[in-house]
């Protein structure tokens, strides 16, 4: 079984992305923007709406705080400052979920900071640390089986491994790696109908109780 997830609310103020929307739809997850790199009140809002409507499994989607580059830019941050910029995006989405009596399930960063944290595993530790505070029970996505085994190892947190959906891949490839993704990443909408016509998406937290049963 895959989590198919999505990113939501990388909107700022006129800008909208309605394609988002129509890929969420063929997911189980999808990812909220927190306000740094996308997202303001309103397309938080709006993406939490639309979660509850669909019955999706809500993440916060945190990056650094750089609206014009779109988070695609790297910042040199201290650890306190890194861990604070995680506190207050997954907080923010935490709390607006709880509001609408929703609860969030993980958190997935965003261009140069989910870049990062790939690469960088210091840095991938306080993300970690920090995602923890807020909730024990979220999930990290990563994109890398090595920091996936040291954070769970080291940190105690569950990370997912992810993989994002190319033109060119298929289901059957990812049932056939050496680790099977326990999350896959879509930004395409021509990709995500096409694996949904081969399987139906359960959310990672669905798996996790199922697998022990």
């Amino acid at each position: 079984m895959f989590d198919f997830n999505s990113d939501l609310a990388q909107e700022f103020g006129v800008y909208r992305n309605e394609e988002a929307l129509e890929i969420a739809k063929y997911t189980s997850s999808v990812n909220i923007s927190a306000g740094f790199h996308a997202g303001d009140p309103i397309s938080i809002k709006n993406a939490l709406l639309f979660a509850k409507e669909h019955n999706l499994a809500i993440g916060a989607h945190i990056g650094y705080p750089d609206i014009p580059g779109f988070g695609r830019r790297t910042m040199e941050l201290s650890n306190e400052e890194v861990e604070a910029i995680v506190l207050y995006q997954v907080g923010a989405i935490s709390a607006y979920a709880k509001i609408m009596g929703l609860e969030i399930e993980h958190v997935r960063c965003h261009g140069a900071m989910n870049l990062k944290l790939g690469t960088d595993i210091e840095f991938a530790k306080t993300v970690a640390r920090a995602v923890k505070k807020v909730n024990p029970w979220l999930n990290l996505y990563t994109n890398s089986l090595e920091t996936k085994y040291i954070l769970e190892d080291e940190i105690e947190l569950n990370c997912p491994f992810e993989v994002t959906f190319g033109d060119n891949m298929s289901i059957r490839q990812l049932r056939e790696m050496d680790v099977i993704p326990e999350t896959v990443h879509f930004a395409d909408i021509n990709n995500v109908k096409r694996a949904y016509d081969v399987i139906k998406p359960t959310p990672v937290n669905y798996n996790r109780v199922a697998h022990q049963v």
